[in-house]
């Protein structure tokens, strides 16, 4: 099993798709947070936004369209790219009868699970970390900013509500923190779910990367039209939202339900039978 890792872990790293991915996503973050800080240029230091506010998951006046533009079109699709079609190129690649025959099959499919659940974590995970530091590296960690008529921090006009608030009130860098790890985790569960898709029969690599992400907008688009925008699973991903009721249980009980459904998949899938390999 560790020198199946192994292998996947550097197959990961040495992928172009992967490492593609990754770039961009981390050039992108970049940009946004160059195009966003210049605002603060020359400003009063009273205007100053603090690091975390500046955070590309925290609600901010001046960041808005930049966080939605974000969070709907780079999470899923990133995430799908960098290494979930792996079981589709071994196969058309004339490997995998090749591995089959020496290792445990079973072993061979979860380590690549494994991994690519790792590689959506990462090319998530990662620039939103990266972007929480070029905050802290250009902003001060707290500002007057955050002094507005004796309110907390977290009760501005264009807030409706923010979750975690005990974490947000004992240090909200940590508060930042979890979402980026949540929004690693939804990562790395989309990975896995358009991975299961590979094992289906006649599948097209394009509908691996693409199909999530599809289903990523209609479950948004539907909740939302039908007045359930609490069920919305993009309003969970960063740190502060306009929408009431969110619960959770809702966006947990979702990823498991995600994981469990690639693990069905990849069972009751013909794809992996005898005759094929």
């Amino acid at each position: 099993m560790l020198n199946l890792l192994r292998t996947e872990f550097s197959k990961l790293f040495k992928r172009k798709e992967f490492n593609i991915v990754l770039t961009a996503e981390i050039v992108l973050i970049a940009v946004f947070f160059i195009s966003t800080s210049a605002t603060f240029y020359k400003s009063y230091t009273s205007e100053l936004p603090s690091a975390y506010q500046l955070w590309i998951g925290y609600e901010n006046t001046n960041f808005n369209f930049i966080k939605y533009l974000y969070y709907l079109f780079f999470l899923t699709l990133p995430a799908s790219i960098a290494f979930a079609d792996t079981f589709l190129e071994d196969k058309k690649g004339h490997v995998l009868n090749f591995i089959i025959t020496r290792c445990n099959k079973s072993l061979y499919i979860l380590s690549k699970g494994i991994v690519v659940f790792f590689s959506g974590f990462i090319v998530i995970f990662l620039p939103l970390l990266i972007h929480q530091l070029l905050c802290i590296a250009a902003l001060p960690l707290y500002t007057a900013s955050e002094v507005i008529v004796g309110n907390p921090t977290y009760d501005r006009y264009y807030l409706t509500k923010l979750y975690f608030q005990g974490l947000h009130a004992v240090n909200p860098y940590l508060h930042n923190l979890l979402y980026i790890f949540l929004d690693g985790l939804f990562g790395g569960t989309i990975a896995v779910f358009a991975y299961s898709l590979s094992f289906l029969k006649n599948v097209n690599r394009y509908i691996v990367m693409i199909f999530p992400t599809v289903l990523f907008f209609t479950e948004n688009f539907l909740f939302a039209l039908l007045g359930m925008a609490n069920y919305s699973l993009s309003y969970f991903l960063y740190a502060t939202t306009g929408i009431k009721g969110l619960d959770y249980k809702v966006f947990t009980y979702s990823l498991a339900a995600l994981l469990i459904v690639s693990l069905l998949i990849i069972i009751l899938s013909s794809n992996i039978e005898k005759d094929e390999i």
